[in-house]
């Protein structure tokens, strides 16, 4: 969506960056080359509700800043449209994070408290399509208070 654009408003003065612009080098394409499969460390950085362009319907849009092992400092974009049929992955993704909550439409208001939160991420390819799946916490605890990490 673009924005708006007043056309009386005067023209940002950007002279008094020209000595910096010639001096400054282009990244190079390794910055921004594609980030392999497999298990990342990252910190969500901004977590909100927001409306698909296409359709309208509802999604939550996480934004994730990878810690490591590789590819420090990126940022990705995780998205999970919101209908009948994604709840249950919905409501899982929400657990992974570590956030509860009672009634749906407590989300919006709720998402900022995961704002600095770590969060495990796996990215897996398929087909041509990249996606990315939060992972349990290695402390969790299941529903009935046994760890997920007993030996057998």
């Amino acid at each position: 969506m673009a924005l708006p654009i007043d056309s009386d408003a005067p023209a940002a003065d950007l002279a008094r960056f020209d000595d910096e612009w010639t001096k400054t080098p282009v990244s190079s394409d390794e910055m921004y080359s594609d980030m392999p499969d497999g298990s990342y460390d990252a910190v969500i950085e901004d977590a909100r509700v927001s409306e698909t362009t296409s359709t309208g319907r509802p999604i939550v849009i996480w934004k994730l800043r990878i810690q490591g092992p590789q590819a420090v400092n990126r940022v990705v974009t995780k998205n999970r449209v919101i209908t009948e049929n994604t709840l249950g992955y919905l409501r899982e993704e929400l657990e992974k994070c570590r956030l509860q909550v009672s009634r749906l439409s407590e989300l919006p208001a709720r998402l900022g408290e995961l704002v600095d939160r770590p969060i495990g991420l796996d990215k897996r390819t398929k087909d041509g399509r990249t996606n990315f799946y939060f992972r349990w916490a290695a402390n969790r605890t299941s529903q009935n208070g046994l760890s997920d990490d007993v030996p057998f």
